[in-house]
């Protein structure tokens, strides 16, 4: 797969940004208090059961609505001065963070990073791709609320919808079909 043409060089710097953020969430929940950690992974277990009774082409479809929906929301959101991509990166970082170390404490950390990765090589981009898209269209609208920035806003959306169902979306197909292959076979 050629990562380079995965995005354009409009949003690299958001992405290096919003990485930053997600290594930095990713390593604050590792290190988090056991009692934080419990819960998380209490909530993450009772999202994973409401998929459960679902058969595998429901399953995968409700997976992908659920992040197309969320990445879509990214974007859009990222208008209001790029707080919600950011938000976004950081709480799924923590998140990922958080059911790392827990496997980690149960099986150990090979075996840990072995449950995370099928997250961090397509949806994990996927998201970051997205919420740098959404923190671009932030920072373009507080550079035209300064006159810094003359590019109509609607060319800057339409730009980054393009990008999204030419990169996020075939990534987030990916990401669901693996999801879904990981819930119907964990025990």
């Amino acid at each position: 797969m050629n990562f380079g043409g995965m995005f354009d060089r409009t949003i690299k710097p958001y992405i290096l940004v919003l990485t930053l953020v997600f290594a930095a969430s990713f390593l604050a929940g590792t290190v988090a208090p056991s009692s934080i950690r419990r819960q998380m992974t209490e909530v993450f277990q009772s999202v994973i059961g409401n998929y459960g009774g679902l058969a595998g082409g429901m399953l995968f479809f409700n997976i992908l609505v659920q992040n197309v929906m969320a990445t879509i929301f990214v974007i859009i959101a990222g208008v209001i001065v790029g707080i919600v991509p950011t938000f976004a990166i950081s709480s799924n970082g923590f998140g990922l963070g958080v059911l790392y170390r827990q496997a980690a404490d149960a099986s150990g950390y090979s075996k840990a990073a072995l449950k995370v990765l099928p997250y961090g090589v397509f949806e994990i981009p996927a998201l970051l791709i997205a919420a740098s898209y959404g923190l671009w269209l932030g920072v373009t609208v507080v550079r035209r609320m300064r006159g810094k920035e003359s590019t109509p806003l609607g060319s800057g959306i339409e730009h980054a919808f393009r990008r999204y169902f030419a990169v996020v979306f075939p990534l987030l197909v990916v990401a669901a079909a693996i999801e879904t292959s990981l819930i119907l076979w964990m025990p």
